[in-house]
């Protein structure tokens, strides 16, 4: 089963919230329910056709919330895009395009993203795009453009980061320059896999695209050895089920929304 997050922008603090979770079924379907975030963001409104926050919605399609943020197969630069997103040539995976664009228009403040891979035994894994490429100058833009696939790079903490004050930034090994931001939905459980003498966490650089526009210029491609006890994404209730909720608040929020639309 496939699954992505979807992130909310709230327009006060600029802050991303996830708000509820996509989900592909075995069986090609869809699946949407709404998590705790959604309760947590001031001023959300659940999407369009499907305004209340209890109920677990399937499809046969793909929402068209979600469809509407695809590129069309017509246009000229969709083979373009798959090669950029490092996806075969004609390949027709909704998800796969969803959780490495993010499905980011300018129309709206909302973003798609996966939850880390976590194997059998342990292993740690995640894929993006650096991010905030467009803050840094075209000297170091022209560098990244230069790195090799497979070459490492590094974490370092931003804690004076006002915006988030556990971002993570990525810089180079040599010649050492900064190359982006981690996404900001992945960086307590990067905060958490780095500390300890014993941290096996490693980041390469999978693909560089210097014909892509900046938010998919490099990607990345994170592993590590997690501990016995971790587990992704857990730190924030955000992340978890709007029905995990007690049910009298649940009854409350539900009420409340539905009188918003």
């Amino acid at each position: 089963m496939k699954q992505l997050y979807v992130a909310w922008q709230q327009p006060s603090s600029g802050e991303w919230i996830p708000v509820a979770c996509l989900e592909q079924t075995v069986s090609g379907g869809y699946r949407l329910n709404y998590t705790q975030g959604a309760c947590r963001a001031s001023n959300f409104l659940p999407f369009s056709g499907l305004r209340r926050l209890d109920v677990v919605y399937e499809s046969d399609a793909l929402f068209p919330i979600f469809s509407n943020r695809l590129i069309s197969k017509s246009r000229p630069e969709f083979s373009d895009n798959l090669r950029w997103l490092g996806l075969e040539k004609g390949s027709n995976d909704p998800m796969s395009i969803l959780a490495l664009t993010g499905g980011i228009r300018g129309t709206d403040s909302l973003e798609l993203f996966r939850p880390p891979e976590m194997s059998k035994d342990g292993e740690y894994r995640l894929d993006f795009f650096a991010r905030s490429l467009s803050f840094l100058p075209g000297e170091t833009i022209a560098l990244i453009d230069k790195l090799e696939e497979g070459a490492n790079l590094f974490l370092m903490q931003d804690s004076q980061n006002r915006h988030d004050p556990y971002a993570l930034t990525l810089r180079t090994e040599n010649p050492i320059f900064l190359a982006g931001f981690c996404p900001k939905y992945y960086v307590k459980d990067l905060g958490k896999l780095l500390q300890g003498a014993r941290s096996t966490l490693a980041v390469k650089v999978t693909c560089v695209n210097p014909d892509a526009p900046l938010n998919m210029r490099l990607r990345c491609t994170v592993s590590a050895k997690a501990p016995m006890d971790f587990s992704a994404l857990s730190e924030e209730d955000d992340f978890k089920p709007f029905s995990e909720l007690p049910t009298l608040l649940k009854n409350e929020l539900t009420t409340l929304s539905a009188l918003a639309t």
